[in-house]
């Protein structure tokens, strides 16, 4: 799914080995089956992913990691104050300061937040038309691009506010949001999970005006963390958010015997290839971990 951002099923505290036992012996026994299961995105030594490590050694086999990504996580003790002037350059901070002045000279700037009670179709309607109107728009990306993908967010944006689960923010200029963003607090975290802004006022930086304005969520007792769901070396909310959370992709070989030499030949391969992209990767170009 485009908006697949975590990989980790729901799974009962407790009950995280069962659960893979029970899994990868249904995956043995069916016809369908072949070689591996494939899980993207756990979150590394989590206890999901320690437990898949050690029922797949109980098996006879190991978790291979494939892949591995960070990206930006806000989790922090520190007040939302004290987390800005940390985080944030003092440079940087002058000119967002700057950008917030000439900001308010444009007309009236207001900081909005959904709450219970409130009708969310202006909320999602606002949020979908801003998205559009940008460059995600402009490359048939935007969730009103597709009206299956549109009306999934609504359901889940609806789903989320009826559960208690809804955070949804906007910076306003003359009632007109320059900027939005959706997080859903599952406590003890929770992920933002989109945001937009109005590209027309981009050199008033209003995304990171309202992340500034997000970091109230430090203060909130039952959050402690939130997942920024972003892109790896994401230049916005990487210069903001400084924790990390990493995410690994996890092959696991099935038992029969046939499968196993699969899996080894497979994972062998992928290691020489990975040896063989390092070694042949430009001194100035990074490999990406994996």
């Amino acid at each position: 799914h485009p908006n697949h951002f975590l990989g980790s099923p729901l799974v009962r505290a407790g009950f995280e080995s069962l659960f893979w036992s029970i899994l990868l012996a249904w995956c043995d026994a069916a016809p369908w089956a072949r070689t591996l299961v494939h899980v993207p995105r756990l979150t590394e030594d989590g206890p999901l992913h320690r437990a898949l490590v050690d029922v797949a050694r109980m098996r006879g086999g190991e978790a291979e990691v494939v892949h591995r990504e960070e990206r930006a996580l806000l989790e922090s003790n520190l007040s939302p104050e004290d987390y800005w002037d940390a985080a944030v350059r003092a440079k940087k901070r002058k000119e967002l300061r700057r950008q917030a002045n000439r900001l308010a000279e444009q007309g009236a700037v207001q900081f909005r937040r959904w709450q219970p009670g409130d009708a969310i179709d202006p909320w999602i309607d606002a949020f979908l038309d801003l998205e559009a109107r940008g460059w995600k728009g402009r490359a048939k990306s935007a969730l009103a691009s597709q009206s299956d993908t549109q009306a999934w967010f609504r359901a889940i944006l609806t789903a989320a506010g009826d559960a208690g689960r809804l955070d949804m923010r906007a910076l306003d200029l003359d009632d007109r949001p320059l900027a939005m963003l959706v997080n859903f607090l599952c406590p003890p975290g929770g992920f933002s999970f989109k945001t937009a802004f109005d590209e027309d006022y981009a050199r008033f930086s209003p995304g990171v005006l309202l992340q500034q304005a997000n970091l109230d969520l430090l203060g909130d007792p039952q959050i402690d963390w939130i997942d920024s769901c972003a892109a790896p070396g994401h230049p916005m909310i990487d210069s903001v958010w400084r924790e990390r959370r990493a995410l690994v992709w996890v092959n696991v070989p099935l038992s029969a015997a046939s499968d196993r030499l699969r899996f080894a030949i497979l994972t062998k391969t992928e290691r020489l290839w990975r040896r063989w992209k390092g070694a042949a990767a430009p001194e100035n170009e990074v490999e990406s971990p994996s």
